[in-house]
């Protein structure tokens, strides 16, 4: 109940500061998370959704934004934006519906299509990946991303403490590259963020956390999710795993697993998922050791 008052609470401010009279539908049950349907004055299907004021509002406004242009132009498939802005100090935005349901299977002809985004991220920074490693490796022991934190695990039993400690180990031995990256990273890229229709990718959503950096990592996040829901056709993941290779450095692949299985540890902290996080993390871990 306290969800729907907050969405009417914004639809009224969006009304009374920006002239827009919105109809609320509903909250979609899956694909972009915290994400509603709206109808517009003038019969249109649009997704609402809206930052509270902080820090994750400013990079909206400051970076999302500009950043998807970018990607948008390179014909990366994002819905187009409505509106965007600032209403009563939230940040909103209302994009174009799209056609498509979240991926529930991934064959060659969808993976190509993942792969083919990651491709169009490429070189499509703001020219501020200086502190990318930084910024990945130092998140595997500080809150750096409310996608990942740390913070949540400490104090943890065994076997969590242990995959902790094994995930920590590797990043630490493992050298990463001096070059400043300089791609888009969408930071949690995978099958629940993209929609397909027909077979046909026609939307990548939930660019909240994208910042500059290597792109390569939202293979990693690809594999890990293919790793853990196990949903990929025959081939799939050895394709995948051709590709990571070919274009991620190694020292940053073994920090790259490592902070995949530290946020899904985080994520799943307290869940009945725990259990199988820690299992599937072990085996995501000898999996790009060994490569």
């Amino acid at each position: 109940m306290m969800v729907v008052v907050l969405v009417q609470e914004v639809i009224e401010l969006v009304r009374r500061e920006r002239g827009r009279e919105l109809t609320l539908v509903g909250r979609f049950a899956r694909g972009d998370e915290g994400a509603y349907e709206v109808i517009g004055a003038d019969g249109a299907r649009l997704v609402l959704k809206w930052l509270s004021p902080g820090r994750e509002a400013r990079h909206a406004e400051e970076h999302v934004g500009p950043a998807l242009a970018r990607l948008r132009a390179a014909g990366c498939p994002i819905p187009p934006l409505v509106a965007a802005g600032r209403a009563g100090g939230v940040w909103f935005e209302l994009w174009e519906h799209v056609a498509g349901s979240p991926v529930e299977h991934v064959d060659g002809v969808t993976l190509d299509q993942l792969i083919a985004v990651v491709d169009r991220e490429r070189g499509a920074g703001s020219g501020t990946g200086g502190d990318w490693w930084d910024f990945v490796a130092g998140g595997l022991v500080e809150d750096r991303s409310p996608l990942c934190r740390p913070s949540v695990l400490v104090g943890s039993e065994r076997p969590v403490s242990d995959l902790l400690s094994r995930l920590r180990a590797s990043a630490a031995a493992a050298r990463l590259p001096e070059r400043a990256p300089d791609d888009l990273v969408h930071f949690d890229f995978g099958p629940a963020n993209v929609l397909v229709d027909e077979g046909r990718v026609t939307a990548v959503l939930d660019w909240g956390s994208c910042r500059t950096g290597d792109a390569s990592y939202d293979l990693v996040t690809v594999d890990w999710d293919l790793a853990a829901w196990p949903k990929a056709g025959p081939g799939v993941r050895e394709r995948l795993e051709d590709e990571i290779l070919r274009t991620t450095d190694r020292g940053a692949l073994v920090v790259y697993a490592a902070h995949c299985v530290l946020r899904n540890l985080t994520w799943a902290s307290g869940t009945e998922w725990s259990e199988h996080v820690v299992s599937t993390g072990h085996g995501f871990l000898d999996r790009w050791a060994r490569a």
